[in-house]
């Protein structure tokens, strides 16, 4: 009897021991990775600059629509950013916006086309499934041919200097030289907004030329992503 009951205690700490082992597994093996990739390059493409691989930051990647669906994007990622190749981009209709590259006006996906470069912009977090899936908090298409794609800043700072003019700092360290007669716009509003209105933590887009002289921006409000 006491051989019988030694029996069933190791038994039950085996089992025990062996949940525990596949606890730890589950944990180790979490379904999501971060975007940002340790040996990340420049995103490269037409006017492109470096970012810095920050996990509080957002990652810039492109490359051809290889498929769309009802609310994703399919692309083939070519920007060394994040996961090479096919990517699934998912579009959240409170969220995500997907904007003309001229204008910065909304656009409807259907109205890319298979083989068009686009220009994303990603979080940190990216399913580890084949292909790879993440939610696109911006979406930028219909570039014409040898157009200069603008930027999505996070501001860091926005300073006046003493001839009037501004320095435009982004949360990943780029600097815009602002002109004082800068063209600056709402995002789909008529508000009326000055480059005093671009302050820390504010978000926009930014036409510039290679040297980050900038020529156009759109200012989103300030209680949008």
């Amino acid at each position: 009897m006491k051989k019988l009951r030694k029996e069933i205690l190791l038994a039950v700490c085996c089992a025990g021991i062996l949940a525990l082992g596949c606890v730890g597994l589950a944990q180790a093996q979490s379904p999501v990775i971060s975007a940002g990739n340790a040996q990340a390059q420049p995103s490269g493409g037409p006017g492109a600059k470096p970012q810095e691989q920050d996990a509080a930051e957002i990652f810039r990647i492109w490359g051809p629509v290889i498929g769309i669906e009802d609310d994703s994007v399919i692309i083939d990622n070519q920007s060394g950013i994040s996961s090479a190749g096919e990517i699934v981009l998912h579009i959240d209709p409170e969220h995500s916006r997907v904007l003309d590259a001229v204008n910065g006006y909304p656009i409807e996906i259907a109205s890319l086309q298979k083989g068009e470069v686009i220009y994303a912009y990603i979080g940190p977090a990216m399913t580890m499934s084949l292909p790879p899936q993440t939610t696109a908090e911006m979406i930028i298409g219909q570039i014409p041919a040898d157009f200069k794609v603008p930027d999505y800043v996070q501001v860091k700072s926005m300073e006046q200097r003493e001839d009037g003019n501004w320095k435009l700092t982004g949360a990943d360290g780029t600097v815009y030289s602002v002109p004082a007669d800068c063209q600056i716009l709402p995002y789909l509003t008529r508000n009326i907004v000055t480059l005093a209105d671009v302050n820390k933590g504010s978000t926009c887009l930014v036409w510039s030329d290679e040297a980050g002289n900038v020529q156009k921006i759109v200012l989103f409000a300030s209680d949008e992503k």
